[in-house]
């Protein structure tokens, strides 16, 4: 297997609103392709959604749990099915359940639900890297996604990408092969301007373009018997359009150095 790479994911569903075509590709290339989940996503306004208390506008009508055959969900049941989810996604993307990897446990903590900060998310990035580099000893360095630092305005994401490159800063050798991808939002921000080596990154192929579609499909599953609420289309379901196929039906990438 060829050098490897690690995408260091803010919340489930990130990775593939974010990444998913550069993962998917990196998948069908050989890469050693490792996913690193900072938090379960427990934050998200989307439990309210599935509860009931706020109107869906993906759903179109209000949920009503004892109707609909569920109980109400707490954060923590919301977060174990945002994994879910994000298992499901990554599996479509072609990774492995062996290559998924999760802060709280890298670190030996509770997970990360509350604001990451950039001393956490280097100590996970580190910790992850470690552990690749140990498995790969003749693989030279390691590849490193991560989200823009400089065109997001989430403060997870910053703070993960402000890690990536603070470590690029401190170790520009190990380090070097570092890339940052700007989530659907910000595709027309004013700050693009400010980041190097901007470009677009689509499908080579049909079968990448429909394994995105595929992770987004993930996210969209509703099966409460199963622990399926489609907490990433109730959360951000205007950007899964640019990318499933309702939108720009093409799925893509904004990346930068």
């Amino acid at each position: 297997m060829s050098r490897p790479v690690i995408f260091a994911i803010p919340h489930p569903d990130d990775e593939t609103l974010g990444a998913g075509v550069a993962i998917a590709e990196h998948v069908a290339a050989g890469r050693d392709v490792h996913v690193l989940l900072m938090t379960r996503g427990t934050s998200s306004g989307a439990l309210d959604k599935v509860n009931g208390a706020v109107w869906s506008p993906w759903w179109g009508a209000p949920h009503s749990p004892a109707v609909e055959g569920y109980q109400p969900l707490t954060a923590a049941e919301m977060g174990a099915a945002r994994l879910r989810e994000f298992r499901a996604a990554l599996g479509c993307l072609g990774v492995s359940a062996d290559r998924l990897h999760f802060a709280w446990d890298l670190l030996g903590v509770e997970p990360l639900d509350t604001q990451v900060t950039v001393a956490q998310a280097r100590a996970a990035i580190v910790a992850l890297h470690g552990k690749v580099m140990a498995d790969n000893p003749a693989s030279g360095n390691c590849g490193l996604w991560a989200p823009s630092h400089t065109v997001d305005d989430n403060p997870d994401h910053r703070a993960i990408g402000q890690a990536s490159w603070d470590l690029y800063k401190d170790d520009p050798v190990t380090w070097a092969d570092r890339r940052y991808w700007v989530l659907p939002p910000y595709w027309s921000d004013d700050r693009l301007a400010q980041v190097p080596g901007r470009m677009w990154d689509t499908p080579t192929d049909a079968q990448i373009g429909n394994r995105v579609k595929n992770a987004c499909r993930a996210y969209a599953a509703w099966a409460p018997a199963e622990g399926l609420f489609a907490f990433g289309y109730h959360s951000v379901s205007a950007m899964f359009a640019l990318m499933d196929g309702s939108g720009t039906g093409t799925p893509k990438c904004l990346i930068h150095k």
